[in-house]
């Protein structure tokens, strides 16, 4: 059995592969595309020298105008694994205003009270010198570095109360930047 060949996506199978170019009086060959229109999708075919003159002037965002307010893309219907429903589903019944519900709700803070501190966590903080308000990644790291320094062997030498503060301090930041991520 013979196959048969395919012609190529862009060549019209009358003109045997090739065209000729699309400017008026031009009998050139027509290798270059250019676009027809913003959708990208038709072309025309031109030679170089009139392909380089028509992209030249060509603009992709000739006919928008900037002043206008972008159109909202038209409601789809919901598809669930290509079964398609003609009930269109519209969550809150009907109402498309926004009622601006949270926003003077304070996201920091929301953050910092969803962080269940147990009552070993609070000692840690107190070791730490933070209080629950404070308590974020940086000011964790910033106080750690800041107390480290403070209470090191090497600057305190032969101070037991230092090196005591000194493993708190190490316990501590474990176990607080656990609770970070």
């Amino acid at each position: 059995m013979k196959k048969n060949a395919r012609t190529k996506k862009y060549f019209a199978p009358q003109n045997n592969g090739e065209r000729c170019c699309d400017h008026p009086g031009c009998t050139k060959k027509g290798e270059y595309r250019a676009p027809k229109d913003r959708n990208l999708k038709d072309y025309y075919w031109f030679c170089l020298e009139h392909v380089q003159e028509y992209n030249s002037k060509w603009n992709y965002y000739d006919g928008i105008r900037t002043d206008a307010p972008e159109e909202e893309a038209p409601k789809r219907r919901m598809r669930f694994n290509n079964f398609s429903t003609k009930i269109k589903y519209n969550f809150g019944f009907g109402i498309d205003e926004d009622y601006n519900f949270f926003d003077e709700y304070d996201l920091d803070y929301a953050k910092s009270q969803s962080i269940y501190f147990s009552a070993k966590d609070k000692e840690y903080l107190r070791v730490m010198e933070l209080s629950q308000e404070e308590f974020s990644l940086e000011n964790l790291k910033k106080q750690y570095k800041k107390l480290v320094k403070k209470y090191h062997p090497d600057i305190n030498q032969n101070d037991k109360l230092a090196e005591e503060k000194f493993k708190k301090l190490g316990e501590a930041y474990k176990a607080l930047l656990s609770k970070l991520n």
